[in-house]
């Protein structure tokens, strides 16, 4: 079949339904095998090769530097005083949050992070 007209209306319906079919006869065709080097690739000898190249890089090169996520924001919020954070030992860091929707008052944990 040919390749369809620039313009639609050149074709009658029965050009472009057997366009159609043609086209979608050609997308059930089975696909193509893989190539060698993609056979290669998946294979557990390429694995290897992969991993034993990765580790070569990282003997010759080091270790790639690893890329840093910090976020800042300024607060206004009141509750912030009851969150605790200790740059040295982070896991001991502490973060409160009040739920609002209770009715409870904030500042009734106060107790909880004063220091003795």
């Amino acid at each position: 079949m040919d390749v369809p007209p620039r313009d639609p209306d050149e074709w009658t319906d029965e050009q472009w339904q057997e366009h159609l079919r043609s086209v979608a006869d050609e997308d059930d065709a089975p696909p193509a095998e893989p190539g060698a080097l993609q056979r290669a690739a998946t294979s557990s000898l390429g694995t290897v090769l992969g991993a034993g190249m990765l580790g070569l890089e990282r003997a010759m090169y080091g270790e790639r530097p690893k890329d840093e996520v910090v976020a800042e924001a300024e607060s206004d919020d009141p509750d912030r005083d009851l969150s605790r954070f200790d740059p040295d030992d982070p896991t001991s860091s502490v973060i409160h949050l009040v739920d609002d929707d209770r009715g409870g008052d904030p500042a009734c944990w106060a107790h909880l992070f004063d220091e003795e």
